[in-house]
């Protein structure tokens, strides 16, 4: 198929990468439209399938100045990882024979690769593994582990991510399924994915559990850490901040008015989101709807009430005798 010939769907630009990446890898890589399809395109299509841009950030890549060996399309969790060097993500791979593509739900290699060395095929076989057991029986029907990207050795990224695999689907190039049915195949790994960032084991061990978390049974402080991670994510606060300024939304707290140059844009990102909502469902992570800006007290204060959600009703309850101005 020419690259100008193909259609529009995922199905359409998943076939017509593996029908012509082949021939663009003798190619000049700058500017090749091959490139812009793996780039652009097909991210724009996962993006009509993934719930929250705002959240998850897709990025599809061609290689890095030259043809990369294995292609591929990544969906990264903005509050695991923003990178496909660390952590773990939701990844299409296109196998470098062309045959097919896997969807993947990957680990970062690069770091994996910094710390264990030549043991880090063994090392990402393990957290493999490990990942697994957290998430069954979700992964029912799907490939268990290491997958087969036909690197051309050992020591090409192809190989780690064959090693790197939690759990994916294969889909040769003779038989790409419909959009459809492509879309309802990532949109059930996206809850695994899910699932696998809820059951993520920094939400629940800390070596010092802090002071509204002592009290919380196990389940209640996993929903508090999960919430305190989603306000500390250095993204998601960032564009909170810079869409609802840096006074307190409960008591007006200003502290470049107080602090000088030292208060400057200095404010805490606070999560709408009730704790209760917070398991068995998809989140919403949009700077503009889902979070407001609190001082630092205030962000305690709301903490310790079920208003979590509800900053108005907060500042009624609890600021309206106290408040000064």
């Amino acid at each position: 198929m020419a690259l100008e010939e193909r259609g529009n769907g995922l199905a359409s630009l998943f076939r017509a990468v593996l029908r012509g990446y082949d021939q663009a890898r003798l190619q000049e890589f700058g500017g090749h439209p091959l490139a812009s399809l793996i780039r652009d395109d097909i991210p724009e299509k996962i993006r009509g399938v993934v719930p929250d841009d705002e959240r998850f950030q897709i990025k599809g890549s061609p290689g890095n100045g030259r043809w990369a060996e294995v292609a591929w399309a990544a969906i990264f969790d903005s509050l695991i990882t923003s990178t496909a060097q660390s952590g773990y993500y939701l990844v299409y791979l296109f196998k470098s024979d062309l045959s097919g593509i896997y969807l993947s739900l990957n680990q970062g290699v690069t770091s994996v690769r910094q710390q264990y060395g030549s043991g880090a095929h063994r090392a990402l076989a393990t957290r493999a593994r490990d990942f697994q057991s957290r998430i069954e029986p979700s992964t029912a029907g799907l490939i268990l582990g290491e997958i087969n990207l036909a690197s051309y050795d050992k020591f090409t990224l192809g190989s780690y991510y064959d090693a790197g695999a939690i759990c994916s689907i294969f889909y040769p190039a003779t038989n790409i399924p419909s959009d459809d049915q492509l879309s309802a195949d990532l949109r059930h790994m996206m809850g695994v994915y899910g699932e696998l960032v809820a059951r993520d084991e920094r939400l629940y061990t800390h070596a010092d559990p802090e002071e509204d978390e002592v009290k919380l049974g196990v389940e209640d402080a996993r929903r508090l850490r999960e919430h305190k991670r989603i306000e500390r994510n250095r993204g998601l606060a960032h564009r909170a901040k810079r869409h609802h300024g840096y006074a307190c939304k409960a008591c007006g707290f200003d502290f470049e008015k107080v602090y000088g140059a030292l208060g400057h844009q200095f404010i805490e990102a606070h999560h709408l989101v009730p704790l209760s909502n917070l398991r068995g469902q998809e989140l919403s992570l949009s700077p503009e709807r889902d979070f407001t800006v609190l001082c630092a007290n205030c962000h305690r204060m709301i903490h310790k009430t079920d208003l979590v959600g509800d900053v108005a009703e907060f500042r009624s309850r609890h600021l309206s005798t106290k408040q000064s101005g």
